[in-house]
């Protein structure tokens, strides 16, 4: 134990010998680790923003819908009523009252919408305006007019593309023709099935999310007046439910699966609904590794050149420790203390650095706003201020990929410094 103190103050005073390269390894050493906290804070951060932005464009952190829908998607895959029922009492249990923000039932179908001018085929979507607030991002997104209200008629609202196109405003009157509904096991004599709909509406209102396949072809109705055109009274394609937390999602799924056992429906989280979302955020994540990686490749060979260029220049010092008594092992030992060392000084700038710029951004954000001189662009749908987010899981593994990294780097040093032989090392040039 004497014996190894011993080195473990000899190596650190070796540090000290000269300052100014100890201190410029160990800045360069905690900037690759401060690069790579800030680069997984705002990976993190865009993430938690886009996928806050896309479930309330979507159909939510959880979705209930009828038992195949997923993968078919026709418009004849319904829920009954009472599924309605049975989520909204589920999430308003002691359990769960907390962790649910919105519930809202839709009727989804398609159809071809004219005007006095031009004609567009289009994707509607029937809803209950007070719920549908609470879940959707379009009500916020209203550019011209208001959203649908739960005492108007005959009203819709339509993308602001979808405007354009058709050239309507706020007040035109449009026409919706669609085919109506016919559901599995529906009486025969109720409704002819196939039977076509035509009906007058007025255009309340007109949202812009900056998704030209939303603006395009998206069309609010209110509930009861979709389900009276399609000809589906009390039924509902699909429950979208917003959430105060994503990592809530897989829970309330699980707790909805065991509430609606026996009945044909198909629970799932947002991850198993928006695949391609999931798909994105792996692929952005694989990018920003090997980008993290070509970064911390640059900064460590830089680190690995100085501390090898630091060994081989104290051969004679090695040289002198060999003839002393130092085994080759305790000489490997000295320079892996020096190593490790610097690695907690790096470390600790690093740390010191990364999260001071972290905290700053957390508080104040990056405006993207920032980078373009002519002005945002107007079709850029999620929020242009974006908000890192690092979790200590993030910290822990970031730090022991950099404490590792230089470890490694250090056995070769020590290794050649346990190889100096005598009496080549003591020549003095």
């Amino acid at each position: 134990m004497t014996a190894l103190s011993l080195l473990v103050k000899i190596g650190w005073r070796n540090l000290w010998r000269n300052p100014r390269g100890t201190l410029l390894t160990a800045l360069a050493l905690g900037a690759g680790l401060a690069l790579l906290l800030i680069s997984l804070g705002f990976l993190d951060g865009s993430h938690e923003r886009m996928l806050a932005d896309a479930v309330r464009l979507g159909s939510g952190h959880v979705v209930i819908q009828a038992k195949g829908y997923q993968d078919a998607g026709s418009q004849e895959l319904l829920l009954p009523a009472r599924v309605v029922s049975v989520a909204e009492e589920f999430l308003h249990t002691e359990a769960t009252k907390d962790v649910a923000r919105g519930v809202s039932p839709r009727v989804l179908a398609s159809g071809l919408l004219s005007s006095a001018t031009n004609a567009e085929g289009v994707s509607i979507v029937g809803v209950a305006p007070r719920a549908e607030r609470a879940v959707s991002l379009i009500p916020q997104r209203i550019v011209a007019g208001a959203y649908l209200t739960d005492d108007g008629a005959s009203e819709a609202v339509i993308g602001i593309d979808l405007a354009r196109k058709l050239e309507v405003k706020v007040g035109s009157k449009v026409v919706l023709m669609t085919q109506a509904v016919r559901p599995p096991g529906a009486d025969a004599a109720d409704r002819a099935e196939g039977e076509m709909q035509s009906t007058l509406w007025r255009v309340s209102g007109i949202f812009q999310t900056g998704l030209q396949s939303i603006d395009a072809h998206i069309i609010h109705l209110r509930l009861s007046e979709s389900q009276a055109l399609l000809g589906v009274p009390d039924r509902v394609t699909q429950i979208a439910i917003l959430l105060a937390q994503e990592d809530d999602s897989q829970m309330v799924a699980d707790g909805l699966r065991q509430q609606l056992a026996g009945v044909p429906v198909e629970v799932l989280t947002w991850r198993e609904s928006t695949p391609m979302l999931v798909q994105s955020f792996r692929l952005d994540e694989a990018f920003n590794y090997v980008m993290n990686g070509v970064v911390l490749a640059m900064v460590g060979l830089g680190i690995f050149n100085t501390i090898l260029m630091r060994a081989l220049g104290r051969r004679y010092e090695f040289g002198v420790c060999t003839a002393l008594g130092l085994r080759p092992r305790q000489l490997a030992e000295m320079l892996i203390g020096e190593s490790l060392a610097l690695t907690a000084i790096s470390l600790a700038m690093g740390l010191a650095l990364g999260l001071a710029f972290h905290h700053y951004f957390a508080t104040a954000g990056l405006d993207l706003r920032w980078f373009f001189k002519t002005g945002f662009p107007t079709a850029f749908v999620f929020d242009p201020i974006i908000y890192p987010r690092l979790s200590l899981r993030r910290i822990a593994w970031s730090v022991s990929i950099v404490f590792l990294m230089a470890t490694i780097m250090s056995l070769y040093p020590a290794l050649k410094a346990a190889r100096t032989e005598l009496p080549d090392a003591l020549k003095v040039i």
